[in-house]
């Protein structure tokens, strides 16, 4: 029996404050688990309206390619998620979500693919389109750059840095 090659695609928030670092010893261990394809570029999302950059996240997707089944996948990007702690001592909090995985369309408890937040948060779609522009959605049969294209602007949210800076491809 042949192990296929699976594509994905991740989203990942962090706090801004910590985060980069966080975002650097995530990467090297999902790589651990598969390559890395692609990465958005890394966007600054404020969670306020006063947009403070305390309460900052930044967010990007990934492309990640692995032999992983669909449950595996899940399983490993829910154990890189953590709620971080509080205080002076603060780590960063993150928050990683499984956008697509191939072509697969799943709705169950646990997972639902392709997020349905995909096509309807403007960062989302936007840094899916970066990472993966032509990713046909199963469900709307367009490719991300077409979806990203007629998506509202993410107005919340400004450029940070390049994804790349993240890793060494």
């Amino acid at each position: 029996m042949s192990q296929a090659l699976h594509n994905s695609l991740i989203f990942v928030a962090l706090d801004l404050v910590g985060g980069e670092e966080k975002a650097r010893d995530l990467l090297q261990k999902i790589s651990e688990c598969g390559d890395i394809l692609s990465i958005s570029s890394i966007y600054k999302r404020y969670m306020t309206p006063a947009r403070v950059d305390l309460s900052a996240r930044i967010e990007f997707v990934m492309r990640f390619e692995t032999m992983m089944s669909v449950d595996q996948h899940l399983h490993l990007v829910l154990s890189l998620c953590d709620q971080g702690s509080k205080g002076l001592n603060q780590r960063s909090h993150v928050d990683m979500v499984l956008l697509a995985y191939d072509d697969l369309i799943l709705m169950s408890p646990r997972l639902t693919l392709p997020y349905p937040q995909l096509h309807t948060d403007p960062l989302i779609i936007r840094c899916a389109a970066e990472a993966w522009g032509q990713y046909e959605h199963p469900i709307y049969q367009k490719t991300l750059s077409e979806i990203s294209k007629t998506a509202l602007p993410a107005r919340e949210a400004e450029f940070f840095k390049q994804g790349k800076s993240l890793v060494d491809f």
